[in-house]
């Protein structure tokens, strides 16, 4: 017996749905959390170009902010990896 393929069923492709509302709002978000990143990180190039090389290495607020952004956008990431596999591979393999 061969397998039906989840696209060809109305209830299976409903959850690929929902799943992929999911993930294009999950990598939404990472990316928006990655435009933060960036704008945090030319804050800090020009923090380091206005304090001098002496001070660039110094730990500051920013350093945190950069960090923390970093963070929160690589989580999502891996997130939608993980899911993008479990949901995507079924759907796309070959039939029987």
């Amino acid at each position: 017996m061969r397998a039906v393929s989840p696209l060809h069923d109305p209830k299976a492709r409903k959850e690929l749905a929902d799943d992929l509302a999911w993930l294009w709002e999950e990598v939404r978000m990472a990316l928006v959390a990655l435009g933060k990143a960036r704008e945090a990180m030319e804050v800090l190039e020009e923090e380091d170009r206005l304090l001098g090389v002496l001070y660039a290495s110094l730990p500051r607020e920013g350093h945190r902010v950069l960090r923390e952004t970093l963070q929160e956008a690589l989580r999502r990431l891996e997130r939608a990896h993980v899911r993008a596999r479990e949901v995507l591979e079924p759907a796309v393999r070959e039939e029987g």
